[in-house]
């Protein structure tokens, strides 16, 4: 009998672990996947907690979580696989190193959520302008506000170097709206940009399945 694979990944801001879980799903079938939304993703102990409880063969980080992927890189196993996608070294366009958002933009972000009593409005416009489908019926498993701006500034404070990502598969799309592909190859020689793509994971996830050679087909 073949084992099973076990797949552990971060999920990108705001959306709910069960919708991204359906993604990894999709392009991994028959796998046993665990998603991990980081509650405080710049506390070191609780990083070390999250990835003891969910060991793996392999480790995804998406969007948010491929830089809290790299950030605690070191508390990842060596024999395991491990992939970045739309990967983040920073989310600020002024670092230089990928990022195509402003620091104005993004406090605008963290001030509607502070001010705005209509989160799922909010987080509505945010899907719509990220090209990410809006799960409706999941919209009570989206992070609550205060974990939502934690991770606006997460991704307004952290950064990450190109050689951190060498033990990662790294994978963008063409078009995401928050990286500059060109930019980011630069500090990343080996990502692997696939054309026609965004930001959303579906297609991501797919590519990253054929690398590895972990299709629907082969699995």
């Amino acid at each position: 009998m073949d084992k099973i694979l076990t797949i552990t990944a971060i999920s990108g801001w705001a959306l709910p672990c069960k919708w991204f879980a359906g993604e990894v799903a999709a392009a991994f079938p028959g796998s046993l996947i665990k998603v991990v939304y980081p509650q405080t993703p710049e506390n070191p102990e609780e990083a070390e907690i999250l990835l003891r409880r969910n060991p793996a063969d392999l480790y995804i980080g998406y969007s948010l979580g491929s830089l809290w992927l790299l950030k605690y890189r070191y508390l990842l196993p060596d024999t395991a696989r491990k992939a970045l996608l739309a990967p983040i070294l920073s989310f600020l366009k002024k670092d230089g190193l990928g990022g195509t958002t402003s620091e104005t933009q993004l406090k605008y972000l963290s001030r509607i959520l502070k001010q705005n009593k209509d989160r799922q409005g909010a987080l509505r416009d945010f899907f719509s302008y990220s090209n990410l489908p809006f799960p409706e019926t999941l919209i009570e498993q989206m992070p609550d506000r205060e974990t939502l701006l934690r991770g606006l500034e997460f991704l307004r404070s952290c950064r990450a170097k190109g050689e951190d990502t060498k033990i990662f598969l790294s994978i963008l799309g063409e078009n995401d709206i928050f990286i500059d592909g060109d930019l980011l190859k630069r500090h990343i020689p080996h990502l692997d940009i696939v054309q026609g793509v965004g930001h959303a994971p579906g297609k991501l996830l797919e590519h990253l399945a054929g690398r590895l050679n972990l299709s629907a087909d082969n699995l």
